[in-house]
């Protein structure tokens, strides 16, 4: 489970700058949105499923996964600054 919320974390760092240099998006503060966007479609995929069956490892892992990515778009955002 751990190494889930790092491997998000890594994602998101990683993932963030990478976006900002597609030529369709430029900008690293759209590149967030998405990354913030994608986050949303995950929890409301999970609350689709919660009445179906007690929560499965890895259900509990892209919870982590999805964790991980919002803190290192909330720490991207201290480190800029806004």
């Amino acid at each position: 489970m751990i190494l889930g919320l790092t491997g998000g974390f890594f994602l998101g760092q990683l993932g963030i700058p990478l976006l900002s240099k597609l030529p369709l998006i430029g900008d690293s503060d759209l590149g967030a949105l998405l990354v913030l966007a994608a986050a949303e479609v995950l929890v409301r995929l999970r609350s689709l499923e919660v009445a179906v069956a007690p929560p499965s490892l890895l259900r509990h892992t892209v919870d982590n996964i999805r964790i991980g990515l919002v803190f290192s778009v909330v720490l991207e955002a201290f480190k800029l600054g806004s």
